[in-house]
């Protein structure tokens, strides 16, 4: 089961990946580099879809 501070971290993290592709793009990187970078972002992405669904699935169903 997924909790708020485990959206917390992940959403931090995400965004922590998008300021360094960004530091990245900016400076010319390596096409490779920024490629790994852009990967990593968009398996964030879909673990982040899984926890909010997670999330509201649990409340969903937990009784109110």
């Amino acid at each position: 089961m997924t909790d708020q501070r485990t959206l917390d971290r992940l959403i931090a993290h995400l965004r922590g990946q998008v300021a360094e592709l960004r530091r990245l793009e900016g400076e010319v990187a390596a096409p490779e580099d920024i490629a790994e970078r852009k990967r990593l972002i968009l398996r964030l992405q879909e673990r982040l879809s899984y926890v909010v669904r997670d999330l509201l699935n649990v409340r969903r169903t937990s009784p109110t």
